[in-house]
């Protein structure tokens, strides 16, 4: 009668406590950029101090002379080169993945183990940099029977759900990881997953 009314408004505090998130980790990821690059200028300072000890040996004739290329390492001329590399130019991370149980009912995990828990575990999370993580809900029976006890308690708070969840699936498959971000000792839900119960 008054024209469509179908637009959705927020309040300027829900914008707030939605971009809030967000804007932490942007901080968290322009950090951690800010890190790396000081590590390649690093390790690109590294290789031309190593180029030059090469070159001054290959026009001295001097091939087995050991030559001095950072504070404390050194390379042998005709030997395969290895760097040390500190703890604050560690190139590749580790990844490590975490077997979570149900989620709280706002989406966060609260505890996790680093190997499956049968009858418990329902996701599986893998962090590179121990922030940020991605999750998949498993795809055992065990983990899917776990899930069926209330698929809204859960399920729903972490993971969007495609099919019928009213009938015990055979498989689920997921089809768009979920994204958590570490906030103390918990993980926290930033993005859910998108599964599909087949």
């Amino acid at each position: 009668m008054f024209g469509n009314n179908n637009k959705r408004s927020i309040s300027s505090e829900q914008l707030d406590e939605l971009l809030t998130p967000i804007i932490e980790r942007i901080d968290k990821l322009e950090t951690a950029s800010k890190q790396q690059v000081r590590l390649i200028a690093t390790l690109e300072q590294q290789l031309k101090d190593v180029q030059q000890n090469i070159n001054d040996n290959d026009d001295t004739g001097a091939h087995s002379k050991r030559t001095p290329i950072a504070k404390d390492s050194t390379v042998e001329v005709g030997e395969t080169i290895q760097i040390p590399v500190g703890h604050e130019t560690k190139l590749s991370s580790d990844k490590k993945t975490w077997y979570l149980p149900a989620p709280s009912s706002d989406g966060v995990f609260s505890e996790g183990s680093p190997s499956e828990q049968v009858g418990k575990s329902i996701y599986q999370l893998q962090t590179e940099d121990g922030i940020n993580g991605q999750f998949v809900m498993l795809d055992t029976p065990d983990a899917i029977a776990t899930a069926m006890i209330s698929v809204s308690q859960f399920v729903k708070p972490v993971c969007r759900i495609e099919g019928n969840t009213h009938r015990l699936p055979r498989q689920i498959e997921t089809i768009e990881e979920g994204i958590a971000q570490k906030d103390g000792n918990v993980w926290r839900v930033v993005r859910k997953a998108k599964v599909a119960f087949l």
